[in-house]
């Protein structure tokens, strides 16, 4: 005859369980190399500052395309309250 399955665990199985989990999420979010940290870092600044500290020209694109994403985004969602109603822009 197959063993039951436990349809629950005893509360100090799941705090042991879950202060685990956290800590494995802690130290694998600190592990974050540095070269990688720099590159988003360095994302986040606009083409144009790229540009003049001399950037890979990869790197010009990638920046111009989110902004390009994002400003598509704003502007997409910005409603229009006037008149009573709604209307996107």
């Amino acid at each position: 005859m197959p063993a039951p399955i436990p349809l629950h665990r005893p509360l100090w199985q799941r705090i042991k369980d879950a202060a685990l989990d956290s800590l494995t999420n802690w130290r694998r979010a600190r592990v974050v190399p540095e070269g990688e940290m720099d590159l988003q870092l360095a994302i986040e600044l606009n083409d144009a500052t790229l540009r003049d500290i001399g950037a890979p020209e990869w790197l010009q694109a990638e920046a111009a395309a989110r902004r390009g994403a994002d400003s598509l985004a704003l502007r997409a969602a910005r409603v229009d309250l006037a008149g009573g109603g709604l209307r996107w822009q």
